[in-house]
């Protein structure tokens, strides 16, 4: 048998933040190293910053004149005049973040623009990028802010979904970076409020008691799982993994069914009153089930999101609509409040050690159905002044993608200012 060499990338501490220049992301992070061959060049990891990073994929195949993982689209079905990049030896997202958008922080971009790229931690030279028109005319406008360029077309424009090889839609609102404007404006149509990978690859609190029974136990190809003198020595799992998992037919399971990959994660507190609402639980993947037995089965890893580990739960995966609205204007300076069922924003994206919240950035709330909040609702988000001395300040807006009992997963659409955890929401 031949035994393949594991090798553990350097993670870079990223988050996702959309294009606004005055909110400080992490202090300390630093570039990767290029580490390419002709097949593979990494890319920056995803935000997780104290975990083993994944393997490259597996399966490659050869796509027009190079090899690649993916399923690129064809390079002529992009819009005419789209501006595209080719990927190549050396290159990382983090420096063509840099390149296209004059800030390596917004590498996430890119990532939203080409969501054929499965694997947060791999692209491939060859590989053609879109890069979106919309994000880069923002980038150049947050330049001028501070070299006086001029910058053609300042009005806002609606949002517009980025073409994409999986199906998969992203979107980006044109406004300014920093406005003294009483409101920032919406959108005049529907647009999608969210992509695939936020429905599907971040989470939601529920109760902290949910019963999953089922579980991975071990991988198929155990030796290149293992690492000798690793802190846990079973290397986590990814996409195209064979697995084993504790549970079958007597506990639900369903030879070809699809699963969520689930781990639950920290107790969920009210950050005001540190009341426990529910457990976070991370959805890592999706696993399909081959065969079953009474109470054991077999699996291959159909999509990771971030690293499978061992003891990773399946939960039956839901078919969740991407909600279609119009993006409201912000409650402009004079605006009442809405008088309506308030809550705060409990979690985020990047977990606790993420300080600063912007615009595409995934929270969650302490408000859900029983509160009457639906997908496709909109939260205000703000922030109480000091009574008699400051007054409540307008942060930005919401879109509620999907809910529970009394918590909900939301995207900031639209933002004047950077929030934070433990700020407040107001239903539209």
């Amino acid at each position: 048998m031949v035994c393949v060499r594991r090798v553990a990338p350097v993670l870079l501490l990223a988050v996702t933040i959309p294009v606004w220049a005055f909110a400080q992301a992490v202090e300390s992070a630093s570039q990767p190293a290029a580490e390419t061959t002709a097949t593979t060049s990494k890319k920056a990891s995803a935000p997780k910053p104290a975990k083993t990073s994944t393997h490259p994929p597996r399966s490659l195949h050869k796509f027009g004149d190079h090899w690649t993982a993916y399923n690129p689209p064809d390079p002529s079905t992009y819009p005419p005049n789209a501006k595209t990049y080719t990927i190549k030896k050396g290159d990382t997202l983090w420096a063509l973040g840099q390149q296209f958008y004059g800030n390596a922080y917004l590498w996430p971009q890119l990532w939203e623009a080409n969501t054929w790229i499965t694997d947060a931690h791999w692209i491939y030279p060859g590989d053609v990028l879109l890069v979106q028109g919309e994000v880069v005319q923002q980038a150049q406008a947050g330049e001028s802010a501070t070299t006086g360029t001029p910058v053609a077309g300042g009005t806002p424009t609606p949002a517009t979904p980025a073409p994409s090889g999986t199906g998969f839609t992203s979107m980006s609102t044109e406004h300014p970076l920093v406005t003294a404007a009483d409101a920032v404006g919406g959108t005049t149509s529907p647009v999608p409020l969210a992509t695939d990978a936020d429905i599907y690859c971040f989470g939601y609190i529920g109760s902290s008691t949910e019963p999953m029974p089922n579980k991975i136990s071990s991988w198929e190809d155990a030796e290149v799982h293992y690492e000798q003198g690793a802190p846990s020595q079973i290397l986590p799992g990814s996409e195209g993994d064979l697995a084993f998992i504790d549970g079958g037919s007597a506990t639900g399971l369903n030879a070809g069914d699809t699963y969520l990959l689930v781990v639950p994660g920290p107790l969920a507190r009210n950050p005001a009153t540190q009341e426990v609402i529910g457990r976070e639980y991370h959805y890592v993947g999706q696993v399909k089930v081959l065969c079953t037995e009474a109470t054991r089965s077999r699996a291959l890893i159909t999509q990771s999101c971030d690293e499978v580990p061992l003891g990773a739960r399946l939960k039956p995966l839901p078919q969740i609509p991407i909600p279609l609205a119009r993006i409201p204007s912000l409650p402009a300076f004079c605006d009442p409040a809405s008088g309506k069922k308030n809550g705060l924003i409990v979690s985020a994206q990047g977990g606790d050690w993420m300080r600063d919240l912007g615009e595409g950035q995934l929270v969650h709330v302490n408000l859900g159905r029983d509160d009457q909040v639906q997908p496709g609702d909109f939260l205000t988000i703000y922030r109480d002044g000091i009574p008699g001395i400051t007054p409540t300040q307008v942060l930005g807006e919401a879109a509620i993608l999907t809910t529970e009992n009394h918590t909900a997963t939301a995207r900031i659409v639209l933002m004047r200012y950077s929030m934070r955890v433990g700020d407040r929401v107001e239903i539209r």
